[in-house]
């Protein structure tokens, strides 16, 4: 190695001997020892800087815990009322009732045979049991492959159904150890296969699903240590849950008063303690008194405590109030009791506000029930109504069916089982990302169809189900805001009063139609006979020529007519008191073809929803002034502020001339126009059907079945009090809405006129 190499290793190494004779010295150890002190004390003060001042804050909380007693004071849901308006009260749809529950802890239960001779006959009911066993009958029949097994299948007796109660309640009570766990239902399938390969005693792995059974476990602590790692939770408390202990059985819900009170007595007077295993637990229910009427306007409250749907979700927060505090000091045993000297500290719960909206309960009752007959007669897959104050805008009646029952919400999911033939199961058609859903089709052409699910039995053979409703979660909707359609002819109305109001035509402007209108490459055809030859505008709309229309929207021209559905409130929400309400959809003028002018003046080619609509024939009756709509009348708050909706005009859309001449144009289309089902005999009415087509591929289906068929109108014509919506989807007797919904319209346009008292005006 050259010399000038090794010179820096050799300073080095002298330098490094100097340093540690120094460190031998006596004066240099204590300098060390004093400033590794130093540096030991500055952690610590800035550990206690951190944990005293900085963090002082979280453990003063946490200390607060375990000083004192905090329990959560709930507050009451506000309550939900609609109007009667022949009395002039409000009346409760939505409400609240604390029921109790029973519940036992078996492995206190000495005795199970005792309680559940003295329990028993309190808690059984004989309709719910004869309930259950009609499905069982039901879903046995069905099942049944001949007919010595389908006669075989018998209803138990009245004693029978009793002693299957009672011996489901014996063995609730008396199973200490459960036979079964489910560990989780949500894990990935990747960590179920890494489960399943521990090939683990006593714990099984499905498609979906972790369990355990108590009873096949010899080494809980060595399960525990290899599974709870895949189940995020500690060693511990896996092994404390696989010892299966049975300590919280519920054997009965909302269990009546007198009942519940009878349940107490005889625990008050147990001397013996036999029934130390029971209790009674008070638990808070959203009830609805009037069970389905109004269902899909009020929602429903979860188990949970969360509003769902309709006002129950949008007014969720203002309805649910703010929880409380109750804080009581302990003593720092390990009882942690009560000291009554100490400070106790209530911060009150606030009850929610309570919510008025503008329905009228005898109006909505009396036009769920013709509601519900119309779509049955038509064979209708649903249907919806709204009534509504053009001068208002108030909704006073808003209906669908089929609906729900709030205080069962649940029942909209339920299933039964249906027979289906061989060649029937070859023709499911399998949904993409729904393993064993179908849909099953009655009718292809006209899309007539309902889903079906497989299920598989533990025999290996397959059963299928429906909805019993037949259409599921549907049935919760309130369609008439988040559910837009094409409304097809119904819009003439609007495209008219446009035209008239911009002095583009007038009832008498006429034209000579040839019963086709070629635009771009589309031929655009009419449906009655009427609608060819020299015809003016009033036979144009009292026939519904779409090729009159088409006429008319070139006359007013893309810019106008788009400003003019933008006035009436097209294209945007309402902003009525709903939190799920659709816009709907109108494409900019500047992105219309030719033949979009024309397909939009009779209503083809746009997105409306039904509120939308009616909001819009309530300008058209109210002298051409747009009212907002609104479902709440008032607010009224816990501590007693009343806050009233105010009816809020938006604009003038037309101009009152313009209202006049499109309401009698609209009153001859009933008394002369393909309207003329929907007249009646001792009133007029100014409205418009409507049938709008549905698609399949991009191309528009025909035939019963495949429309949505509607109709607007209001009435008395000189003083309107009414804004009439019905709509009836794929009806199967007629694909027309002048042969469906027409007739439901003058049946409740009847019942109107006789509820709102007004006078005959036709002679």
């Amino acid at each position: 190695m050259e010399p000038r190499k090794r010179l820096p290793k050799l300073l080095i190494m002298v330098r490094t001997h100097n340093l540690f004779k120094k460190l031998e010295e006596p004066e240099a150890r204590i300098t060390i020892l004093i400033l590794v002190i130093g540096l030991f004390s500055a952690v610590i003060i800035f550990r206690l800087f951190y944990l005293q001042v900085i963090k002082g804050g979280y453990f003063e909380q946490v200390a607060a815990k375990e000083h004192y007693g905090v329990t959560e004071l709930p507050a009451r849901r506000g309550e939900i009322f609609v109007k009667d308006y022949a009395s002039g009260e409000d009346v409760r749809v939505a409400t609240n009732i604390t029921l109790d529950t029973l519940y036992a802890d078996p492995t206190l239960i000495s005795n199970p045979k005792l309680v559940a001779d003295r329990i028993a006959p309190l808690i059984y009911d004989q309709a719910e049991a004869r309930q259950d066993d009609n499905d069982r009958i039901d879903t046995e029949h069905k099942r049944a492959k001949t007919q010595e097994e389908y006669d075989k299948i018998k209803p138990l007796t009245d004693e029978e159904l009793y002693q299957k109660f009672y011996n489901d309640l014996l063995q609730q009570i008396s199973m200490q150890v459960r036979s079964e766990i489910l560990l989780s239902d949500t894990l990935p399938a990747e960590t179920l296969k890494e489960i399943a390969k521990l090939n683990l005693p006593g714990i099984e792995v499905t498609e979906k699903t972790v369990k355990a059974y108590p009873s096949q476990i010899t080494d809980r602590g060595l399960i525990a240590a290899k599974l709870s790692k895949y189940l995020d939770m500690t060693h511990t408390r896996l092994e404390s849950i696989l010892e299966g202990k049975n300590r919280y059985v519920i054997l009965k819900k909302k269990i009546k008063p007198e009942i519940a009170s009878q349940i107490k007595k005889i625990m008050d007077e147990d001397k013996s303690k036999n029934f130390n295993g029971l209790g009674l637990k008070e638990e808070y229910y959203r009830y609805y008194p009037e069970n389905t009427l109004a269902a899909n306007v009020l929602g429903f409250v979860t188990t949970a405590g969360a509003g769902s749907y309709g006002i129950e979700s949008s007014f969720n927060t203002q309805l649910q109030g703010k929880k409380g505090i109750f804080q009581t000091q302990r003593d720092g045993s390990v009882y942690g009791r009560q000291i009554t000297v100490g400070d106790s500290v209530i911060q009150p719960a606030v009850d929610g506000d309570s919510v008025v909206l503008t329905i009228d309960r005898a109006m909505q009752l009396t036009i769920e029930k013709r509601l519900a007959r119309a779509v049955n007669d038509y064979r209708a897959n649903s249907g919806q109504v709204i009534v509504l104050d053009p001068k208002t805008g108030r909704i006073m009646a808003l209906a669908h069916y089929p609906s729900f029952d709030p205080n069962n919400y649940s029942a909209a999911l339920k299933k039964e089982e249906i027979a289906l033939s061989a060649d029937e199961v070859k023709g499911l058609v399998p949904i993409d990302s729904q393993p064993d859903t179908f849909w099953f089709y009655r009718n292809v052409p006209s899309e007539d169809r309902f889903l079906v699910f497989r299920e598989k039995l533990p025999e290996g053979n397959y059963v299928y189900k429906r909805y019993t409703n037949w259409i599921g979660l549907e049935a919760l909707q309130n369609k008439v805001v988040a559910e837009p359609y094409e409304p097809g002819s119904v819009f003439k109305a609007i495209t008219m009063s446009a035209a008239l109001d911009d002095k583009d035509v007038t009832p008498n402007t006429a034209f000579n139609d040839p019963g086709v209108l070629k635009v771009d490459e589309f031929e655009i055809k009419n449906v009655s006979a009427h609608c060819t030859g020299y015809i003016n505008m009033t036979t144009t709309l009292g026939y519904s020529c779409n090729t009159g229309l088409g006429f008319v929207a070139k006359k007013i021209g893309r810019t106008l007519f788009y400003s003019y559905m933008m006035k009436f409130g097209f294209g945007a929400r309402t902003e009525i008191e709903f939190d799920n309400e659709n816009a709907g959809k109108i494409q900019h003028f500047s992105q219309w073809a030719d033949s979009d002018l024309v397909t939009h003046g009779f209503g083809q080619g746009i997105l409306v929803t039904p509120l939308q609509m009616v909001s819009a024939f309530g300008a058209l009756a109210n002298k051409g002034v747009l009212m907002q709509p609104h479902i709440v009348d008032k607010i009224i708050s816990a501590n007693g502020k009343i806050t009233v909706t105010e009816d809020r005009p938006l604009q003038k859309v037309i101009t009152e001339e313009t209202s006049n001449t499109i309401t009698a144009m609209l009153v001859n289309a009933v008394e002369n126009g393909v309207a003329k089902a929907a007249a009646l005999p001792n009133h007029y009415l100014a409205a418009k059907t409507g049938t709008s087509q549905t698609y399949k591929h991009g191309k528009p289906v025909t035939g019963a079945g495949t429309t949505i068929t509607s109709m607007v109108g209001f009435g008395p014509i000189e003083n309107p009090k009414f804004i009439l919506y019905v709509k009836l989807d794929r009806p199967r007797t007629s694909e027309w809405a002048d042969s469906t919904t027409a007739y439901a319209f003058k049946d409740i346009a009847a019942y109107l006129f006789d509820y709102f008292g007004v006078p005959p005006d036709k002679g």
